[in-house]
C-alpha cells in the first residue's frame, strides 16, 4: 500500500506529465490532496524545528531536503530559521504549490501582465517618469496581497501568470513547507532570478528590478527520512 506522500507525488505526476495540460480539475485535486499532508507523512524531524539548530554561526538561513526530481516536477521541503526568508524570487513559466508541515509564514505574492500593470506601462511609455531599461532588467508587477499560512491553512498555488513572483518568511520561530514545482528549474530556460521593490507605480503595482541572489540567502541539505518513492519513479 502506497504511503500518503507517495500518493501526493503520483498525483503531481499524473497531473504535470508533459503529455497532458495541468487542468485547473487535475490542480484542485492534488491540492486537496496535498491539504491532508503533515510533517509526520514525510517523518520530519523535530529536532530540525528546534530555534537552538539555528543559532550555529555557520549555518544556513534555509535548508532543503530533496524528495524528488524529474523532467515534470520537483518536490522537497524548505526549512526556514526563525526570521529567515526566501528572497523574492520568480518562476518562469511554472506552476507550484506550498503546503506547510510545520510554524507559520507570510507569502507576499505579485503577478506579470495583469491589466493593471499593462496599463500603467502603456502610460509610462507616453512620458510618465518610468525607469525602464530593458538592459536593468525593471519588471512591473502588482501585489496580489499576503498571505498568513500555517500547517492547518490549505495549500498556496503558483500559476504561470499569477502570484508568480513570492517571498516567503517565517513567523514566531523557524517554519518548514512542502514545495511542489512543475516544471523544475532549469538553467537555459526556467532560471530563478531574484528581484527587489525598485518604487511604487501606483496602488499594489509596483516595479521590480532583477538582482543577483542576495549575499545573506543560501542553503544546506539535510536528507530526506520519509517514506520510500521506488514505485512512484515508473508511475503515470
Amino acid at each position: 500500500m502506497s504511503s500518503h506522500i507517495a500518493n501526493v507525488l503520483k498525483q503531481a505526476r499524473v497531473t504535470f506529465a508533459k503529455t497532458q495540460k495541468p487542468y485547473k480539475q487535475k490542480i484542485e485535486i492534488l491540492s486537496s490532496l496535498l491539504d491532508k499532508t503533515t510533517m509526520n507523512h514525510v517523518n520530519l524531524p523535530k529536532t530540525y524545528m528546534d530555534h537552538h539548530l539555528w543559532e550555529y554561526p555557520e549555518k544556513a538561513p534555509v535548508s532543503c531536503i530533496e524528495i524528488f526530481e524529474d523532467s515534470d516536477v520537483t518536490m522537497g521541503i524548505f526549512m526556514l530559521k526563525p526570521n529567515g526568508k526566501l528572497p523574492l524570487h520568480n518562476h518562469p513559466n511554472m506552476y507550484g504549490l506550498i503546503k506547510v508541515l510545520s510554524g507559520k509564514v507570510k507569502i507576499t505574492s505579485f503577478s506579470m501582465n495583469t491589466e493593471k500593470t499593462k496599463e500603467i506601462d502603456q502610460r509610462s511609455f507616453h512620458g510618465e517618469s518610468m525607469p525602464y531599461k530593458p538592459s536593468n532588467k525593471i519588471l512591473t508587477a502588482e501585489l496580489n496581497g499576503v498571505t498568513i499560512a500555517n500547517s492547518e491553512s490549505p495549500p498556496c498555488i503558483v500559476e504561470p501568470n499569477f502570484r508568480n513572483i513570492h517571498e516567503i518568511q517565517s513567523l514566531d520561530g523557524t517554519a518548514a513547507f512542502l514545495d511542489i514545482l512543475a516544471p523544475p528549474y532549469d538553467f537555459e530556460r526556467r532560471k530563478c532570478s531574484y528581484y527587489q521593490k525598485l518604487s511604487q507605480a501606483s496602488r499594489n503595482i509596483f516595479r521590480l528590478q532583477e538582482i543577483e541572489c542576495p549575499s545573506w540567502y543560501w542553503t544546506d541539505s539535510c536528507p530526506y527520512t520519509g517514506p520510500k518513492m521506488y514505485e512512484v519513479q515508473f508511475y503515470v
